[in-house]
């Protein structure tokens, strides 16, 4: 890259770090928080899906619409609203201000990050768009793997919650100032349509393109990994404070215990990829399912604090296996101009995976203990399991 294009992407690189610091601050004790609030632990986790459900129904048009008004406006506009969030945890009395926190946090991530990532790959040339994206990515795993447990370590400093919100909210502010001041306004180039004919056209072309990617088999199967991934990892960072709480655990350990997914997620990312290429794609998939159920099905008889994090650490690694090799079987399975789509289609079932998982696991903590959600995760997990197994041959 060229200075100018390096300062941009070095901008956008610490924009999304502040921002995605910001939010796993508050990881380790956000839940309890909430559940503080006067809420029981089922509600907690139907609270924390609102933010699944924003992003199953925007990121899909989001970055279209960044093409008419601007990737840089849209990306203020998303790094606006992450700052917003933790200010709102911190005035809170009552339930009511999560639940505008966690729709808030689903417009930031929805509006912020296909232009961040749009704009990225547009400072590399054409043939480097992986280098982009493998280089733009390092920028929240990074800040995942410090974030929960710098909060947690800073809960002993403090004698209540909200002046990290506080901190967190200050921390965000940096992302805007850097989009601000570092990028480039670039709504000379970008599309002359307008963002709601965009839009009338994607939701009508949206189902007729769904059942064309859905009716290539390898597609299919890739797609019932992934939502199967998203059905009880996405809830990770709401049911383990929750337990490790139960368990006697402080935040410290709290936070250790979602670092250590953080760490293998950001150490495994640059090695599976190349993995899968050599021995295929089925493989590694079926291996991330199968080991998630034992993880999952041990985490209530871990009856010592450093078990935690290792299971969560294994949890990290089975994600690896399963979304980015999924979407790497969703696009070498279709033609180069449909694979835009194949990718909004393949984030919107991931979202959609993630959504349901929460809705479902919410209904077993309201009749039931927090243990046996991670029960009902590895049996859902192994019945998906076994479908994608049955379904090897489609991944020739």
């Amino acid at each position: 890259m060229e200075g100018k294009a390096q300062r941009i992407f070095t901008a956008i690189f610490f924009a999304t770090f502040f921002a995605m610091f910001g939010e796993t601050i508050p990881q380790s004790f956000q839940p309890l928080f909430i559940a503080g609030l006067g809420v029981t632990p089922a509600v907690v986790a139907l609270i924390y899906n609102i933010r699944n459900v924003v992003q199953t129904l925007l990121r899909l048009v989001a970055g279209t619409i960044s093409d008419s008004l601007g990737r840089k406006n849209m990306m203020l506009f998303g790094m606006a609203l992450f700052a917003v969030i933790p200010f709102i945890y911190s005035v809170a009395q009552t339930p009511t201000l999560p639940i505008v926190a966690m729709f808030v946090s689903g417009l930031a991530l929805s509006i912020y990050f296909p232009p961040s990532e749009a704009y990225a790959s547009s400072l590399f040339p054409p043939e480097k768009a992986g280098e982009a994206m493998g280089r733009y990515h390092m920028s929240w795993a990074v800040s995942s793997v410090i974030g929960p447990a710098v909060g947690g370590f800073l809960v002993g400093f403090f004698p209540d919650y909200r002046p990290l919100f506080v901190i967190s909210g200050i921390i965000t502010a940096l992302g805007f100032l850097l989009i601000w001041r570092y990028t480039e306004d670039d709504r000379d180039v970008s599309c002359p349509m307008k963002p709601g004919v965009q839009i009338q056209m994607i939701i009508s072309e949206f189902p007729s393109t769904l059942r064309r990617l859905l009716g290539n088999r390898k597609v299919l199967v890739a797609s019932i990994a992934v939502f199967a991934h998203a059905f009880c990892h996405w809830g990770l960072i709401a049911f383990i404070p929750l337990l490790g709480a139960e368990m006697g655990m402080n935040e410290f350990m709290i936070g250790l215990t979602l670092t250590a997914n953080a760490i293998a997620i950001a150490v495994s990312l640059p090695i599976v990829g190349p993995l899968s290429d050599r021995v295929g794609r089925f493989k590694p998939i079926a291996a991330g399912l199968l080991f998630s159920v034992a993880a999952f099905a041990l985490f209530p008889l871990a009856h010592y604090f450093w078990m935690l994090p290792v299971l969560n650490a294994v949890l990290g690694l089975c994600a690896v296996l399963v979304f980015p090799i999924s979407q790497a079987a969703t696009m070498e399975a279709l033609p180069p101009e449909d694979r835009g789509s194949a990718t909004g289609v393949w984030g919107m079932i991931m979202s959609l995976g993630g959504t349901v998982g929460m809705f479902t696991m919410s209904g077993v903590l309201s009749v039931s203990t927090i243990e046996w959600v991670f029960y009902a995760s590895a049996g859902v997990t192994l019945v998906l399991s076994l479908v994608v197994v049955a379904m090897r041959g489609y991944f020739d």
